[in-house]
């Protein structure tokens, strides 16, 4: 007999008043240069190469497939190898427990309806509004624009916002699936704006905290949809100012997320890959709005990440699969950590959905108390703190036992605990 799991729906509420808590830290400081190093010419990559998308060439009789592995034969038995494990994989999750294992396809199905071409970029008159006047922008200036397209951003949901320059360095060359609905293979030549709105949005740690069980695929899926919406939004009122906008939802965006929220002051890049927020780590999901709309751009920032990720390996010693990096590497002319995809994807098949473990472990995600945000303020300002830091951390907060799936989501066993 169903029984109401109390303790886990404590976790959760609690989770989410800590998501939406005021983030009082202040805020990281601003420098005129990102924190990566540029070491050569920075080569753009073919969104038809990451490891999403290689796994969606799921027949081997499609064009799509023949192309991709004609040009990469050293890829295909790796990645063959790959989808039959996810194949495997799903198949025990829907033979176990054929309710619990529709969800995660359900919450990313939402996402996939919001980055349809119709929706990111309906045209001026596909989207109308119901009340409207002509108005005279020019006596508007920039500053007003910014701060009011910000504050709009984080009243429908975002937790921070910041805009960049949109740099082509950063752009794909080529559509792919999934992160696009467009023909596979598509040429990227409709990015043509001068800048970019970089939307976060803090998730429910309660939720992350289950590492790499199936509840987390339900957080990320609910959150991606979450943040399309934003965007979808903001472009759409960008718009009908009179300038141009496209909604960048994670399921239609061209764009390398981590370089552009980056330079955008988001924060910085850490070792497993990805931005890091001063406020709440790497603890969010994104989405954006690229626009001709004159804007205020930010700064990137330095808050004393790269030297607390020298001294950390919390995130490294904590993936299974061994994929994040404990060396910087040149790649396409950026001397960075670089996750190694292959492994990283392998761990996700075998588990039948994302993995979130990194992200659970890192000590930059907690909650916005005033006891972290303290650590947060003598991380960034003193060196010789950080060492300790990660010393504390390890002792009173790494934890070996994850959190154990709610009732309600997929249960291998088929039956409620």
């Amino acid at each position: 007999m169903y029984e109401e799991d109390r303790n886990w729906w404590k976790k959760f509420h609690k989770g989410l008043r800590e998501q939406s808590r005021f983030i009082s830290c202040n805020p990281a400081p601003e420098v005129d240069h990102p924190t990566y190093e540029i070491v050569g010419k920075i080569e753009r990559v073919d969104q038809r190469d990451t490891m999403q998308s290689r796994m969606m060439l799921k027949d081997p009789e499609s064009p799509e497939y023949k192309d991709y592995y004609s040009r990469h034969p050293e890829l295909k038995e790796i990645d063959d190898d790959n989808r039959e494990k996810l194949k495997k994989s799903l198949k025990r999750h829907f033979e176990t427990d054929p309710l619990g294992a529709h969800f995660q396809s359900n919450i990313f199905a939402t996402r996939h309806l919001l980055g349809l071409p119709e929706v990111i970029d309906p045209g001026k008159e596909g989207t109308p509004l119901w009340q409207t006047m002509e108005t005279d922008m020019s006596k508007i200036t920039p500053e007003e624009r910014t701060w009011r397209i910000k504050d709009y951003a984080l009243v429908l949901g975002a937790s921070k916002v910041r805009v960049g320059h949109l740099k082509k360095e950063w752009v794909y060359t080529h559509y792919a699936h999934p992160y696009s609905p467009y023909p596979y293979g598509k040429p990227v030549d409709d990015m043509d704006y001068p800048f970019i709105i970089c939307l976060a949005m803090r998730q429910n740690l309660a939720m992350m905290r289950h590492r790499d069980h199936y509840v987390v695929c339900i957080e990320i899926g609910l959150r991606y949809s979450l943040t399309s919406v934003i965007a979808i939004t903001l472009a759409n009122l960008i718009r009908s100012w009179g300038f141009r906008a496209r909604a960048l939802p994670p399921e239609n965006s061209p764009y390398m997320v981590p370089p552009m929220f980056i330079d955008a002051g988001m924060g910085e890049q850490g070792r497993m890959g990805i931005c890091v927020t001063k406020e709440f780590g790497n603890n969010f999901r994104p989405a954006a709005v690229a626009t001709d709309m004159p804007l205020i751009v930010d700064k990137p920032v330095d808050f004393g990440l790269q030297d607390f990720c020298d001294k950390c390996m919390v995130c490294a010693d904590a993936c299974p699969s061994g994929a994040i990096a404990k060396e910087r590497t040149v790649r396409r002319g950026v001397r960075r950590w670089q996750v190694n995809d292959q492994k990283c994807r392998a761990y996700w098949n075998h588990l039948g959905g994302p993995c979130a473990i990194c992200q659970a472990a890192c000590p930059w995600n907690f909650e916005s108390t005033p006891f972290h945000n303290l650590n947060r303020e003598l991380n960034q300002r003193f060196r010789i703190y950080r060492k300790p830091a990660v010393w504390g951390f390890k002792l009173f907060y790494e934890r070996k036992e994850w959190d154990p799936n709610p009732q309600w989501a997929y249960n291998p066993r088929g039956r409620p605990r």
